[in-house]
């Protein structure tokens, strides 16, 4: 699957299409590694601002790539 736009500062990173599901509601957002890994995160419809959004997709890829690094090592 490929993604819909770069991140900034995660390289190899997109994120993939957005679902607001309802109207309002949580937003669900798909981040999608160029190798085809992908995994999401989703925040309250409050949580629009794209910086603010970036930075948590930041944290959330920088935590899944610490954990294929520790199931690497057999943890």
């Amino acid at each position: 699957m490929e993604g819909v736009s770069p991140i900034q500062g995660a390289e190899g990173w997109s994120y993939g299409p957005f679902d607001h599901g309802n109207e309002r509601g949580p937003l669900k957002v798909e981040l999608v590694r160029e190798d085809g890994l992908s995994t999401e995160f989703t925040v309250p419809d409050f949580v629009n601002d794209p910086e603010d959004l970036r930075e948590i997709a930041l944290i959330v890829i920088r935590a899944r790539e610490k954990w294929d690094d520790v199931k690497g090592l057999g943890g």
